[in-house]
């Protein structure tokens, strides 16, 4: 099978009118914030204390990884950052140059870098001696160096913390590993992931030669080490267990195996990121081992512990997974989640391109993640109910911050997920006004016009369908031929020959599957991949019945308004709640005349036709 990949930041051009001012708004103004708050916070001082053998650290145990989060996010802009506002990139590259040069002095002598456990608990790495890795995050947050050491190196060329990078992970994998090596698992998944990105690098960038050279890298011990620590989950030989008792296997995906793993089980941003890395690893294995658990664990998120928003990880006591079809509306679907749902779903559509793993992004991307940050890009949710009693209020800043540099993140590579292909394939997965320039072809979209050049070659085009697209038509007509949830276009493609992708958004209300009895005969309002709340500036009370006439209409400001059975209502994408002040607000609405039927195979949520 040939090898799906996505496209580099450099390949991808951004021209659309919602994204192209939203990302210019985070990185001229969420950047700079975020990165003041960080060393307001302490973050940076802590590599100042570690160097210094200081008994002091700042902040959460994953203190460093935050910081190493944003310098993985920060440089993805830097890459990609063009001719405008050119002394604000050079601002910031100078600013993270100086964080690499406090950071880098901080390692040790081995490759250990750490900054908590080396200034509190030096004697109980990796959770040893009486330690804990779950809490501790020593694996957690120098997987998050390696992806910044990438990450930068891309961005820049430079290679400091790359090289930081690499001492650790050659730390890592000389300590952790098969027998006679330690037995130890990350407590919070991330470094699988990053150890297959440096697998990658070294295997594929030639440049960086000399640099594997002097620090004796091997690249296929980077991979080695990832697949162990999925095929070592549940084995506890010569390891502890939490000692801290909220914290059982299933919290970080420890009880079983990963090819035996079934069920979307313990904290939810541990869980997507772990199966993100899982899907990464599979995609370099000469099997398909992984697969069977990947697609249950698909399975048991998507159609049973999925929130309509893309929000996961209702319980609130370890911000994580419920039983099936527990699905409350004061949730906790931490922002972190529907970041690390949306990067699982895009590594799920390169291993097999289905129109549903795009669904699923764009449900967490435009309703979750979005709703996630305030309209001046400086205020934040942790948590993204879907119903609040006017109390709910984004946070300046939080105790613990992880918010910000996941979004950082899935902001910083966002392009990138647009498009996907093979040798001879090309998807369109997003609808996102852009350009793409590939080595052997070139594509441009811009409102439904796509327009391709394949210099000659027969190529593939696919195009997605998008679940709550209706009447989908291309060049006009109905697709001819289509392969899970995407027309199928061949031939060979030039640029007097445009291809119109056309398809209507119609105002829906969507119904929960029976067994969710929290929106039982209740109704959620979407268009599009949006989904709409009632919010209490707009209406007197957001506990709605909506009416069955007259029907929601659409406005062209955003706004849907409808009838209730004793008035009307207005509805806002749920993006945009609490930007005008806290007010109640709701997603979930009684229907009139509400009527129980449809066929649920497969399905959590669909349109209500009663």
């Amino acid at each position: 099978m040939a090898i799906r990949n996505r496209p580099s930041l450099g390949q991808v051009a951004l021209q659309d009118t919602f994204w192209k001012p939203y990302l210019q708004k985070i990185r001229t103004c969420m950047i700079p914030n975020v990165l003041d708050k960080l060393e307001a916070s302490g973050y940076l001082e802590n590599f100042v204390f570690a160097a210094e053998g200081k008994n002091e650290h700042k902040g959460p145990p994953f203190s460093d990884g935050l910081l190493f989060e944003c310098i993985r996010g920060i440089s993805d802009f830097l890459a990609v950052w063009g001719e405008e506002d050119s002394s604000l990139r050079d601002t910031l590259e100078t600013r993270l140059d100086g964080y690499i040069d406090i950071i880098a002095a901080a390692q040790t002598e081995d490759g250990f870098l750490c900054t908590q456990t080396q200034c509190c608990y030096p004697d109980k790495r990796w959770g040893e001696n009486g330690g804990d890795i779950i809490i501790q995050h020593d694996l957690y947050d120098q997987g998050a160096l390696i992806e910044a050491g990438i990450h930068h190196y891309r961005a820049t060329g430079k290679t400091k913390l790359l090289e930081t990078a690499v001492r650790s992970a050659n730390h890592i994998c000389g300590y952790i590993g098969e027998t006679p090596k330690a037995n130890r698992i990350p407590g919070h998944s991330l470094p699988e992931e990053a150890m297959v990105k440096l697998y990658r690098l070294f295997r594929d960038d030639r440049s960086l030669d000399p640099l594997a050279e002097q620090y004796g890298v091997k690249p296929e011990t980077y991979l080695a080490v990832a697949r162990f620590w999925y095929d070592n989950r549940g084995n506890f030989e010569g390891r502890t267990l939490s000692w801290d008792k909220r914290f059982p296997p299933p919290y970080n995906q420890d009880h079983l195996p990963f090819d035996r793993q079934r069920e979307a089980m313990g904290h939810a941003v541990r869980a997507t990121l772990c199966y993100t890395g899982a899907a990464a690893v599979a995609r370099e294995m000469d099997d398909t081992g992984y697969m069977p658990a990947l697609n249950a664990l698909w399975d048991s998120v998507t159609l049973r512990k999925m929130h309509i928003s893309g929000g996961i990880g209702t319980r609130h006591d370890i911000e994580g997974f419920d039983v099936d079809y527990n699905l409350p509306n004061n949730a906790y679907l931490e922002t972190c989640a529907g970041v690390g749902l949306a990067f699982w779903s895009g590594e799920m559509a390169l291993l097999r391109s289905a129109s549903e793993y795009f669904d699923c992004f764009e449900r967490a991307l435009y309703n979750n993640v979005l709703a996630s940050i305030g309209e001046d890009g400086k205020r934040y949710f942790y948590q993204n109910p879907l119903v609040s009693d006017g109390s709910v209020a984004r946070w300046d800043w939080h105790g613990c911050p992880c918010c910000p540099p996941m979004l950082l993140k899935l902001f910083g590579v966002l392009v990138t997920y647009i498009y996907s292909m093979t040798t001879d394939t090309v998807d369109v997965n997003l609808y996102i006004d852009s350009s793409c320039c590939a080595d052997t072809w070139t594509l441009v979209q811009e409102n439904g016009r796509i327009t391709m050049d394949s210099h000659g070659k027969e190529m593939t085009l696919r195009l997605r369908v998008p679940e709550y697209a209706a009447d989908f038509a291309v060049n006009g007509k109905a697709p001819e031929q289509m392969d899970s949830g995407y027309a199928v276009l061949q031939g060979i493609f030039t640029p007097d020959t445009p291809v119109t992708v056309t398809y209507e958004l119609p105002v829906r209300r969507i119904c929960a599957h029976p067994a969710v009895e929290a929106d039982r005969a209740q109704v959620a309002v979407t268009r599009g991949p949006y989904v709409y709340c009632a919010e209490g500036c707009d209406n007197a009370d957001v506990d709605l019945l909506l009416a069955k006439e007259p029907m929601l209409t659409y406005h062209p400001d955003g706004r849907i308004t409808g009838g209730t059975t004793d008035g009307t209502c207005t509805l806002i994408p749920y993006y945009c709640w609490n930007n005008r002040g806290a007010y109640p607000m709701q997603v979930w609405f009684r229907q009139e005349d509400w009527q129980e039927g449809g066929d649920w195979t497969g399905k959590l949520y669909q349109e209500y036709t009663g």
